[in-house]
């Protein structure tokens, strides 16, 4: 097992020559060299890594990644089992971010099997838009209903779209 490093020698690896020599633990011996490994010492794991596993037979190559798209539902509700106060959803495409987004709506007064055919519509109009065929949501995002960017929202009456 290597031997630990004194506790002075990394930081005075990041100050000037002038400056380390003029320490009073400054060992001309052994200082330059503990100083040059400190300042490199990420640069050298590499180099000693890479001839470990013979970098010379390693090959790059690029690969086209598909692109694919996933719908986020957006529930805006207090707690995940409590009554849904709005919903809305996006679309995200792989490689170019949201493309499409549907806005907010109100859930209130809706039952639980009212909402799901709701996110059940909103996955339909997304697939037609778009011309793919989206068939679930790839994941959800619970807020709170004091983030409700409705208008005329009976809890927050201030926002605005």
């Amino acid at each position: 097992m290597p031997t630990k490093v004194p506790h002075n020698c990394f930081p005075c690896s990041k100050v000037g020559n002038d400056e380390a020599k003029l320490k009073s633990c400054w060992d001309s011996k052994l200082c330059p060299a503990r100083r040059h490994y400190h300042r490199n010492r990420g640069k050298l794991s590499l180099e000693r890594k890479a001839k470990r596993l013979g970098s010379s037979n390693i090959v790059e190559i690029a690969v086209n990644i598909p692109t694919g798209f996933a719908a986020s539902v957006i529930f805006y509700r207090e707690r995940q089992d409590a009554p849904v106060h709005a919903i809305a959803a996006e679309v995200w495409q792989s490689d170019q971010g949201k493309v499409l987004m549907v806005q907010p709506m109100h859930c209130l007064g809706l039952f639980p099997a009212q909402v799901v055919e709701v996110m059940v519509e909103i996955l339909k109009a997304c697939s037609s838009e778009l011309g793919v065929e989206i068939t679930k949501f790839a994941n959800k995002v619970e807020l709170h209903p004091s983030q409700c960017p409705i208008l005329d929202c009976p809890i927050n009456s201030t926002k605005y779209v």
